[in-house]
């Protein structure tokens, strides 16, 4: 755990440059479904930090007049975000916590990209489908 704990930051932050290469590779390949799995993982990303910019809005809006926080920062749920996502103490979070699931989300992230890649390399070889039936083996009509 304190090795897996001190190389948190680098994993969570070779995380996007994975997920990029791959996406690249893909699309050079022309392998849409995994491309397609890619940017799903993306789109999950995407609404996490859609939804922390609206928590951090709403914490906002609700502080006092005249607090730090009344002033709403646009970004600063996203920065959030990737700060709980890099904390190696998230690891050791207590479990449903969000910093815990921050954690769980960036190991699940690594076991789609897996995943896309299985589907990107056991996928069928371009001009490998059924070959089509010919007019020769089709039996002639009756009249």
């Amino acid at each position: 755990m304190p090795t897996l704990m001190s190389a948190w930051p680098a994993v969570a932050l070779l995380l996007p440059a994975l997920v990029l290469l791959s996406a690249v590779v893909f699309l050079a390949k022309g392998d849409r479904r995994s491309f397609s799995y890619l940017m799903a993982l993306l789109a999950c990303y995407l609404v996490g930090a859609l939804l922390m910019e609206f928590f951090v809005f709403m914490a906002a809006r609700m502080a006092r007049p005249g607090t730090a926080q009344a002033v709403p920062v646009l970004g600063a749920g996203t920065k959030q975000l990737l700060e709980t996502l890099s904390n190696p103490r998230s690891i050791a979070a207590p479990p449903l916590s969000l910093p815990a699931i921050a954690a769980y989300s960036v190991l699940a992230s690594y076991l789609w990209v897996l995943v896309s890649w299985g589907l990107h390399l056991r996928g069928k070889k371009a001009g490998s489908g059924k070959k089509k039936a010919s007019k020769s083996s089709r039996k002639p009509a009756k009249a």
